[in-house]
């Protein structure tokens, strides 16, 4: 048997792993373009340009996804921000999503005076699980926050059947899943509302930071409009609205420059994507053969788009625990985390210590809200999967070798280790 390279061996790989180069002469040249036109007069920089790359690029990604209208910000954040303002929500109403997951689902529904609830995850996904969505209903839920983790859509069919049967908005989290489907349909077009990510790492960005809120709703677009843009008027006649403002809203809007990269990489999301699915295509049914790692899991209605992989231990095959198995990894050559975020979202310290505003405890201590809610222990699934998660990011820039390196060092990792 060949010794590990943790204990003196030969590493599998060892050469460094790929680097993933975003942007190029294009996404440069896009931007001098803006510079350039922005030497022409003041009026030229900046969103009320004309034309605006801004509203170009709002057109261009709601036709990619196919649904009517797009509303670009300044981050992921910001379009789950968005999303919830455009709801118009009173304060005190719960919203159900993941407790694995980026703050960035979580702290906008705290900013909206709203109350977080986390429904548990099927392990093999760690994408929400619909029965556990449905026993977490009350009459004060509003809305579901679905997080297609890793680029793998949730069971979108099982989460619109029960966001129809209490009548609930569905805004679907696309930080991760850009260009994955659900049916034939792009996730982010399946709910009432799609946020996405466009920063720096994403599948494509916009510049380091950005962000995308997509609709077929008129009424929502408008809001969401409005609220992304300091709460002017989007009801009036023509593309060119403005104060007075009609609702509280932020400054959530994305500049040219973001814009101009955007479109750029908006064009390159397809073969971003063809590369990724047939390399991880390829290492999901290699890892068929071993017997104590799992390939995560894709659901049969679903195509994802593989933002990282992760593969699940079967701790009770193994004698060694999920730190070392990725440790040993490592020095393989390969490059994996693990345990992904550690643990649910809701034992940090901002939900734990209910970390809001100031000492208040806001909103789960408001009158509006009027009840206790409690997280700790109510995901065991969530916490149990991230103590046997190893992730991978096996992005445009590897090839078959990075595929292979990762096979062989799985096989040979498992072999030293397995009971």
């Amino acid at each position: 048997m060949e010794r590990l390279a943790i204990e003196g061996g030969e590493p599998v790989r060892k050469e460094p792993w790929p680097q993933r180069i975003q942007v190029d002469e294009e996404e440069l040249e896009a931007v001098l373009r803006v510079l350039k036109e922005s030497m022409e007069g003041p009026l030229r920089f900046g969103r009320y340009s004309s034309p605006s790359r801004t509203e170009e690029f709002e057109e261009a990604f709601a036709r990619f996804l196919g649904v009517r209208y797009a509303v670009a910000s300044s981050s992921g954040t910001a379009s789950i921000h968005i999303a919830l303002g455009s709801t118009r929500l009173e304060p005190g109403f719960e919203i159900i999503t993941s407790p694995i997951t980026d703050p960035g689902t979580v702290a906008p529904i705290l900013f909206q005076n709203l109350i977080p609830v986390f429904a548990d995850v099927d392990p093999e996904t760690l994408n929400l699980d619909p029965d556990s969505v449905a026993e977490r209903i009350t009459e004060r839920t509003r809305a579901i926050i679905p997080v297609h983790l890793a680029g793998t859509p949730c069971e979108m069919d099982e989460i619109l059947e029960i966001a129809q049967k209490h009548n609930l908005l569905v805004i679907e989290d696309c930080a991760q899943a850009h260009g994955a489907t659900y049916e034939g349909r792009m996730v982010g077009s399946i709910g009432d509302l799609g946020c996405f990510s466009l920063m720096g790492g994403k599948h494509i960005t916009s510049g380091g930071e950005g962000g995308m809120t997509v609709t077929d709703k008129e009424e929502l677009w408008r809001y969401a409009k409005s609220f992304s843009d300091k709460g002017k008027s989007y009801w009036s006649q023509g593309r060119q609205f403005g104060y007075p403002s009609v609702i509280l809203g932020l400054n959530y809007r994305m500049n040219e420059i973001q814009a101009a990269i955007g479109l750029v990489q908006l064009r390159k999301l397809p073969r971003i994507l063809a590369i990724r699915r047939r390399l991880c295509h390829r290492l999901a049914k290699a890892m068929e053969d071993l017997e104590t790692v799992s390939f995560m899991k894709v659901p049969e209605k679903a195509e994802s788009s593989y933002w990282f992989c992760h593969f699940r231990l079967d701790l009770k095959a193994l004698r060694v625990g999920v730190d070392r198995f990725a440790e040993a990894l490592r020095k393989e050559g390969i490059p994996v985390g693990a345990r992904y975020i550690g643990s649910p979202i809701y034992e940090w310290p901002f939900l734990a210590n209910r970390a809001t505003f100031g000492r208040s405890q806001h909103p789960w201590t408001c009158s509006f809200y009027g009840k206790e809610i409690h997280y700790e222990g109510s995901c065991p699934k969530a916490k149990e999967a991230l103590d046997r998660i190893i992730t991978l990011t096996i992005h445009e820039g590897c090839t078959e070798k990075e595929v292979d390196d990762t096979i062989h060092a799985f096989e040979k990792v498992e072999r030293a280790y397995r009971l």
